[in-house]
């Protein structure tokens, strides 16, 4: 018998309760009521067909994957915020350096390995700073990008609630939110 029923499914049916069942998913919160007696047969067939009017005059289709309509959010590439023993390495490496210095210079070679250490230690620390001020622009901005996508995607919608309620309204049937 199931099989009979199956035979008599045609490809626009099965598509119109496929498309019915993603528009009634996400448009949970609109309600449509037939003020003309219409049959939920006909209310289906007037739905797919608004929606399908909707998605023309919008150019956009709520029942579509998303990720095509958003922006895809980059993760943020995981910086050296802080070295390991980076203070340490920058110190070493600018005490032989300094020392290196002060040998070649015939200067004190102790006073020139303090002297680089510190060199090395500061400019350990304005590595850091920058590399800490570069995460956080970069997190700001892949924020802002999600905020705006997010704002577009609402403007989007509601612009395709808007159409899909004046074809519905048209058709005889009243949307509420």
């Amino acid at each position: 018998m199931t099989h009979i029923l199956l035979k008599n499914i045609t490809v626009k049916t099965l598509v119109l309760a496929a498309s019915l069942l993603l528009i009634s998913t996400t448009q949970a919160q609109q309600y449509i009521f037939p003020e003309n007696g219409q049959s939920k047969e006909q209310q289906q067939q007037d739905e797919y067909t608004c929606h399908s009017w909707a998605v023309g005059e919008t150019g956009f289709d709520p029942t579509a994957t998303q990720t095509q309509n958003s922006t895809a959010a980059t993760p943020v590439p995981e910086q050296n915020k802080s070295r390991r023993g980076g203070g340490m390495r920058s110190a070493l490496g600018g005490a032989a350096a300094g020392a290196l210095i002060a040998e070649i210079g015939g200067n004190d070679v102790s006073n020139g390995a303090a002297k680089g250490a510190a060199v090395g230690i500061v400019s350990n620390r304005r590595h850091n700073r920058q590399a800490n001020a570069q995460v956080t622009q970069q997190q700001q901005a892949q924020q802002q990008q999600t905020e705006q996508a997010q704002q577009q995607s609402n403007a989007q919608t509601a612009n395709y609630n808007k159409a899909l309620g004046v074809c519905l309204d048209a058709k005889g049937y009243s949307v509420s939110s």
